[in-house]
């Protein structure tokens, strides 16, 4: 009896030939998929101005009109814009739900549609879990950064085993970084990508994420499937 084929070994070429393969595949699905966190993203550019000038009148003011800027600023109705621009950003993360069950689909040979944005199953849990996710990534990032690229490498995986699997946030948290542990060479090159590529989404007022925010998922479900020991169709 012939011995099955030892799987090979996960290159990172191979995701990124496969994820760019497919997107181009079902590029009009993707953009749509894309299309409300993108408008979320460039609402929140718009509102960042208010934010950016809290930041100058506050941080380092000069002037006594800068001084009385800020306390203008800092009242309570003034605040408003900035507490917008956070739900925004937030808002948009939570958008990407469609994307990544898109790209989930894909990797069984599947082609996604718009159905994917307004499926709601395991929604909650995914809601939870980015919310932590997003929350650790920045507060790492604060830190120095390199903090903020350990919580990406490790916890990457878990919106894609909630969506995939039906996880519980506390078992996605252990399972992702369980995977990325036993492949950390691969997985802490697709956080440096993965980062790239949110860098490269938010600029322009977030246009670019209509490219790079399906190629990102796609890359992650790619390396997530075949970190599950499953075949990628």
């Amino acid at each position: 009896m012939t011995e099955p084929a030892a799987p090979s070994p996960l290159r990172m070429g191979e995701a990124l030939t496969w994820a760019a393969r497919a997107q181009r595949g079902d590029l009009l699905a993707f953009m749509i998929l894309s299309a409300i966190p993108v408008v979320l993203t460039a609402a929140q550019g718009i509102g960042t101005t208010p934010v950016q000038n809290v930041l100058v009148d506050c941080l380092a003011p000069q002037t006594e009109g800068q001084r009385n800027a800020c306390a203008a600023a800092l009242s309570p109705t003034a605040l408003l814009p900035v507490l917008i621009s956070v739900v925004l950003v937030l808002a948009a993360f939570i958008a990407q739900v469609g994307v990544v069950r898109g790209a989930i689909v894909r990797t069984r040979g599947q082609s996604p549609t718009f159905a994917e944005m307004l499926e709601t199953q395991n929604l909650r849990s995914f809601i939870v879990y980015v919310l932590l996710f997003r929350l650790m990534f920045f507060l790492g990032i604060a830190l120095c950064v390199l903090p903020g690229l350990v919580v990406l490498a490790f916890f990457q995986f878990g919106p894609y085993l909630i969506l995939d699997r039906g996880m519980g946030v506390r078992q996605a948290f252990r399972a992702s970084a369980a995977m990325a542990g036993g492949n950390l060479p691969v997985v802490v090159l697709l956080a440096l990508i993965v980062a790239v590529l949110e860098l490269l989404g938010g600029l322009l007022f977030g246009l670019p994420m209509l490219v790079t925010l399906p190629f990102s998922a796609l890359i992650t479900a790619y390396v997530y499937r075949r970190l599950s020991g499953q075949a990628v169709a």
